[in-house]
């Protein structure tokens, strides 16, 4: 049987908005045009929609004027409304829409998000169509609980919980299947402590398997005579419940080797309603779910663009940019809290010769190499940072100089004695180092740490490399 499909007015006045709208919707929902909002007040009472989209820019009137007209309307106020605002005029009218519409989407829109919130206000009408004021309760408490819930597994571990609570439920966990394997493994359940982890051989669950086989809800109203449980054999004796319903949590209409809601309760069948709330909230589920996998995504692809724009991409060590930042932001708590702050600038002694000798992709590996030394012996609230070429900087916040010295000898040795795979074993790796404090008379800036502890860094050159050389402590 096919699955009526909900019929939605669109009232927007620009034609490629218009076109835009109807490919990307039309293959679910059946659509109609109007672009003018008193043409939908006449159209809607004669034969009303299953919900509106509304753009805030109409040629008559404004969107939010056409809800707040619809809402005042008894026989219309039930329509969900969702209007539609330009992002650029987004800011502070989300308010005032949201008294007025069930929900906004700014422009240009997003499908995956406008289809998620078209979905949830066509289930929450359904809701209040089909459920008790109880059940809506139940339902509602559910809904609030999952948006405030971040992890999927939290939200998973509460849908079990909460589920099992309101059908007064003997079980009720969620299995994610690997039909391949031919079983599943039970990632949620309102009893943590003896199922939750625990692999199953989907052999003896065939009201798993018959849910995975039609793609659909299985309902088992008496788990001793129903056919569907024979397979079970011996293991029905054991079962502490008389029937239960499997219901698929898909994501993305992946239904195969994703989750299923299964509730097993003493009574003699599961009713109607109960299958209801199942299914509600096993939507309710796909959708937070959903959000929870994009948030997910968003913030695994922010913290790549972050790394992207601020570590180096030959040493992995932080950037010139980043370490610019850092040092304005550690020099200001420097004067402010009069605490110590230091910084070391160093660089590979001859490296000219070695890119000539070896050449450059040699030398790529060397820096690479001694980025790593650099990390294994600076303390972890150190700094490090690629300057450019061959040259590398550190800031040492709460050190003073005695503290930078020795930290810069500790580095001058450590990369001596280390081993580079891009020379022979015998010849090895020297820098030089030049070091500034805060509290010396010539540091008025933040930028003056770098810029004398360059200059030290000279002075150790001049004085035959491969030595640590503090500011101050020569004439420049």
């Amino acid at each position: 049987m096919t699955e009526k499909r909900s019929n939605l007015i669109v009232v927007d006045s620009d034609l490629l908005f218009r076109e835009y709208l109807s490919d990307s919707l039309s293959h679910e929902f059946d659509l109609t045009f109007i672009d003018k909002g008193k043409e939908v007040l006449k159209k809607i009472k004669k034969s009303p929609p299953h919900l509106l989209l509304i753009s805030e820019s109409l040629p008559d009137m404004s969107g939010e004027a056409l809800c707040c007209k619809l809402k005042s309307d008894k026989s219309l106020s039930a329509i969900p409304a969702i209007v539609l605002i330009d992002r650029d005029e987004s800011n502070g009218r989300e308010k005032k829409v949201h008294e007025s519409a069930d929900y906004y989407v700014a422009k240009p829109v997003y499908i995956p998000e406008l289809v998620a919130k078209i979905k949830s206000c066509l289930r929450a009408k359904s809701l209040y169509t089909n459920f008790h004021k109880k059940d809506l309760l139940n339902v509602l408490d559910i809904y609030e609980s999952l948006t405030t819930l971040h992890s999927s597994s939290d939200i998973l571990s509460d849908i079990a919980n909460k589920v099992a609570s309101s059908l007064d439920a003997v079980r009720c966990s969620i299995v994610q299947i690997d039909e391949k394997e031919n079983s599943g493994n039970i990632i949620a359940s309102n009893d943590d402590v003896q199922t939750k982890g625990v692999s199953i051989d989907l052999a003896i669950y065939p009201e798993v398997r018959r849910a995975i086989e039609l793609k659909r809800d299985v309902i088992i109203n008496d788990i001793q005579s129903d056919p569907v449980m024979k397979a079970s054999g011996k293991h029905l004796n054991e079962l502490p419940f008389h029937s239960l319903a499997v219901i698929p949590i898909s994501i993305r209409d992946k239904f195969i080797g994703t989750l299923l809601l299964r509730v097993a309760t003493e009574k003699e069948r599961i009713s109607e309603k109960e299958i209801s709330f199942c299914q509600v909230v096993a939507r309710a589920a796909e959708n937070v779910l959903e959000n929870a996998r994009l948030v997910d995504s968003l913030r695994v692809a922010n913290m790549e663009l972050e790394k992207l724009a601020t570590t180096d991409g030959l040493t992995g060590l932080f950037n010139h940019r980043y370490f610019y930042n850092r040092l304005e932001e550690e020099y200001n708590i420097s004067l402010r809290y009069h605490v110590s702050l230091s910084c070391i600038m160093l660089d590979i002694d001859f490296f000219k010769k070695i890119n000539d000798t070896y050449g450059h992709r040699k030398g790529d590996t060397i820096l690479k190499e001694l980025a790593r030394v650099i990390l294994r012996t600076i303390r972890k609230t150190d700094v490090a940072a690629r300057y450019g070429g061959e040259e590398f900087v550190i800031l040492l916040p709460h050190t003073e100089e005695k503290g930078a010295m020795f930290q810069a000898e500790r580095i001058r040795t450590s990369v001596k004695k280390s081993k580079y795979s891009a020379l022979p074993a015998k010849e090895p790796l020297t820098i030089s180092l030049g070091i500034t404090t805060c509290n010396q008379e010539d540091i008025s800036r933040a930028e003056d740490l770098v810029k004398f502890a360059d200059k030290a860094l000279y002075e150790a050159k001049k004085r035959g490399r491969n030595q640590s050389v503090m500011w101050g402590g020569f004439e420049p």
